[in-house]
């Protein structure tokens, strides 16, 4: 049996004068009526509740009034009840008008049936009884009437509250909004977002039909306010019918709700005001009345008459510790909307005592919202309440779960090598958190003074509040980002920001020179890799191998060491990673190391028959402008191999010939499978090219280059003509004579040549050249030259006519040269001879 020692506390506690002072009343609008107490005695219940909150009033209850006043109020006049019935077929009367009774004594009166609406009536200066039948009995129509004027309370109650309460959430307001626009029959769409006085002039613009042709900004003088209300004043006066101005883009709304509600009515409008103790503060209006005419204020409640609500809890059910948040509920409409009268809300756990919580209806959708207290500890609860004196409870549970910190939220791997500065709108993944709270991201770059912060889209995998999230999908447009440092700002539902590091890469680098291609069998390469932004590469890797990357800081180019294992099947395709600064995994070329055949060997290579010249070589030296023949033995040459002819000199002539292929003097010969026969004309290069030739199996391989021989270009003597005897000086005749520096009768002595030879009038490819030789003596007459830039004597095949000694002198004559195979000092190189690398 329910204990009555609450009763006997709650009724000491609303004496007339409270030992406890009440606060001062504050009225949007009108003024202080005064502070009463109506209250609901039930039989078999220990605890009177508040009318304002009552579901059901019914046959044997009683209903209570208290006066509350302040120190040194007299509260005058007499006070009175109207009760409509809930089934006026069942109790054959309209409705009914209690005793007027003192107001300023405690008072009772008994409930004769179950009842649909109750009106309190005040009159200051005493109700004439035969006056308020008169009025609240003339038909019908006017039991709808009040029945109406009681629904109307309630929502501009619950739109004052919502609007004065600092503790309003922006969701209470806005529902508020909602319910009063509802209720006055207003079929208008309310923009969430825009500012709540915005809202209020949209939903006073459609207030009621009858005013569908009033002009809000008429220019009457009875319709001018000179200082603009709060909204919650606005709504109270509206209420109440004096004129009241609402600033909304330089114009004033002037209403009037009272001829509407009651046209020609000697009532008043009482609006109540929630006051400690669940005890009603009443305003109204206080100007004065016509002459002989007593006011009356009238407040008016309906009862729903239901029974216990039947409530689901929905989804979106996990809510943090000290944050106001809404539930997601489904409730039949006749009970929702009266949802608000519950009392005594609490949150269950499943161990330990009930929580008190306060609870607020939202609506559109249907919602309750309700304040988490702080330090909640996380673990699952039951919402429930009292429906009067009857406990209930929502269908479903609470989770409660502590809002995250973001310590450790961070962009997947992939996400990071994903957010690269201008690439347009990117997909990433965040993880590291619970993101079941955020309502708001926005990203700002660090350090720029400058900045603003943009808004990221974003989604969470089952949406806000409906358990735990381990991800969260958002989107960044990086088309206008740098590259650089910037945070994500997460917003949850206790309005925080938490900021978390980002870092937008720079574009990869890019390589534009793969593959590269390795020959089976060889386990040793060294390649330079071109493209750009080269410089952010920090580490390559292989498989099957090892990449070394030298330290550059060249962007464009970057030298490569790959040490491969000699196993690798020919065909093979390897891809190479490249690590960079700022991304956790690595770039991956693919079929950047391809492993072909055996590199083309050549294991010899013979040069032809040399031509007899002038002037001897040297071994591995070939003449210039000849026409030479080489035969070529090598290891692995395919069908589409080819021989490359270069120079060691930079920017030399290079010739390329495939197998089969002639063109002019030049032509390349397969003998054998192993064997090539090569023709080429040294003309092509310049004096003192080092040539070598490089065998290529297509793009694949290449073979080691092989040097061929050093190319010389030699003068041609045909003749030498010396002076007589004992006079100095001597003559060359032929051809290629610039190539000769200094000249002499050993290797040992050499004369300088003093100048340039001349050409021979007539034949224009034929020269002489003057050169002060010293007499040759009979054992020393062959001709030794120099030739330019080179500091050993080549032997000639010039010899000079010299007569013996003691013999008369002969006259100057032209020398000639001695058959080559007797008068060469030094042979070229035999026919067939190999010319070393």
């Amino acid at each position: 049996m329910p204990s009555r020692l609450p009763w006997l506390a709650l009724s000491l506690a609303f004496l007339p004068v409270l030992a406890a002072p009440m606060p001062p009343l504050v009225c949007p609008a009108g003024a202080p009526i005064g502070n009463v107490d109506l209250r609901v005695i039930s039989a078999g219940n220990a605890e009177p509740l508040p009318l304002r909150t009552i579901n059901r009033l019914q046959e044997g209850d009683r209903l209570q009034y208290r006066p509350i006043l302040r120190s040194g109020e007299e509260r005058k006049g007499k006070v009175s009840l109207v009760l409509v019935p809930a089934n006026r077929d069942a109790t054959g009367g309209k409705l009914l008008i209690l005793e007027p009774k003192d107001a300023k004594k405690v008072q009772e009166w008994n409930v004769p049936w179950r009842v649909g609406v109750v009106g309190f009536v005040y009159g200051p200066s005493g109700l004439n009884e035969g006056k308020i039948k008169n009025f609240l009995s003339r038909d019908d129509e006017l039991v709808a009437q009040l029945a109406d004027y009681a629904e109307k309370t309630a929502q501009t109650e619950a739109l004052i509250s919502a609007l004065s309460s600092p503790n309003s959430s922006s969701a209470l307001v806005q529902s508020a909004l909602q319910g009063f626009s509802s209720q006055f029959g207003i079929n208008v769409q309310l923009d969430k977002n825009a500012p709540a006085n915005q809202q209020a002039m949209a939903l006073f613009r459609n207030l009621n039909p009858a005013i569908a042709s009033y002009d809000p900004i008429a220019p009457r003088a009875s319709q001018q306010v000179g200082q603009t209300a709060s909204l919650a004043t606005s709504v109270a006066a509206l209420f109440f019918g004096s004129p009241v101005g609402l600033a909304a883009g330089g114009t004033a709304m002037v209403m009037e709700l009272r001829s509407i509600a009651f046209p020609k009515a000697e009532f008043r409008s009482l609006l109540s005001q929630t006051m400690p103790g669940d005890a009603m503060g009443l305003c109204g209006r206080v100007d004065p009345a016509a002459p002989h005419t007593k006011v009356a204020y009238l407040w008016a409640a309906r009862l729903p008459n239901l029974g216990l609500p039947d409530i689901y809890i929905k989804e979106a059910n996990v809510l943090p510790p000290g944050v106001k948040s809404p539930l997601p509920v489904t409730a039949a409409d006749d009970e929702w909307k009266f949802i608000d009268r519950a009392r005594t809300w609490a949150l269950e756990p499943e161990t330990g005592l009930p929580i008190p919580v306060a609870v607020n209806k939202l609506n559109d959708p249907k919602q309750l919202e309700i304040q988490m207290p702080s330090g909640l500890k996380p673990g699952k609860y039951q919402l429930s309440g009292r429906w009067d004196w009857d406990p209930f409870k929502l269908r479903g549970d609470i989770i409660v779960r502590d809002l995250a910190n973001f310590q450790h939220a961070k962009l997947t791997a992939s996400s990071q090598d994903l957010l690269v500065a201008r690439t347009g709108k990117v997909p990433l993944t965040l993880v590291g958190a619970d993101f079941e709270f955020v309502k708001k991201i926005e990203v700002e770059k660090v350090n720029d003074k400058f900045a603003s912060p943009s808004t990221v889209p974003f989604v969470l995998p089952r949406g806000v509040r409906q358990g735990d999230q381990d991800h969260m999908d958002i989107q960044l447009n990086t088309i206008d980002m740098d590259p650089g440092p910037y945070r994500l700002k997460l917003t949850q539902v206790d309005d925080r920001e938490h900021a978390v590091p980002l870092h937008v890469l720079p574009a990869p680098p890019q390589v534009e020179n793969l593959p590269v291609t390795l020959s089976q069998g060889v386990g040793y390469t060294e390649f330079t890799l071109r493209g750009q932004r080269l410089d952010l590469i920090t580490g390559l890797e292989v498989s099957r191998g090892k990449a070394e990357l030298t330290p550059s800081n060249d962007p464009t180019s970057r030298r490569v060491i790959l040490r491969m294992a000699t196993d690798i099947d020919a065909g093979t395709s390897l891809a190479l990673k490249a690590f960079t600064n700022g991304r956790t995994e690595p770039l991956t070329f693919s079929d950047a190391v391809r492993v072909v055949g055996p590199r083309p060997r050549i294991t010899e290579l013979r040069v032809s028959q040399l031509p007899t010249t002038d002037v001897q070589l040297d071994r591995g030296e070939l003449p210039a402008s000849v026409n030479l023949g080489t035969m070529i033995k090598a290891d692995h040459l395919q069908s589409n191999s080819v021989v490359k002819l270069t120079c060691t000199q930079p920017n030399s002539a290079v010739v390329t010939l495939r197998l089969g292929e002639r063109s002019g003097q030049m032509s390349l010969q397969q003998l054998a499978p192993g064997q090539l026969f090569l023709s080429f004309d040294t003309g092509v290069w310049l004096n003192g090219c080092l040539l070598n030739a490089t065998i290529l199996n297509g793009n694949e391989s290449e073979s080691d280059p092989y040097g061929i021989g050093r190319i010389v270009r030699l003068p041609h003597v045909e003749s030498l003509t010396v002076a007589a005897v004992g006079v100095p000086g001597a003559t060359l005749a032929g051809q290629n004579l610039e190539t000769i520096e200094k000249a002499g009768w050993s290797d040992q002595e050499g004369v300088e040549v003093p100048g340039l030879p001349l050409p021979v009038n007539g034949e224009w490819h034929k020269q002489t050249l003057e050169i002060p030789l010293p007499p040759p003596s009979p054992e020393q007459t062959q001709l030794y030259v120099w030739l330019r830039g080179e500091s050993k004597a080549r032997p000639t095949r010039i010899h000079a006519q010299v007569a013996p000694r003691g013999a008369p002198a002969a006259t100057p004559q032209a020398a000639q040269g001695p058959p080559a195979a007797a008068d060469q000092a030094q042979t070229p190189p035999k026919a067939d001879a190999p010319i070393g690398q």
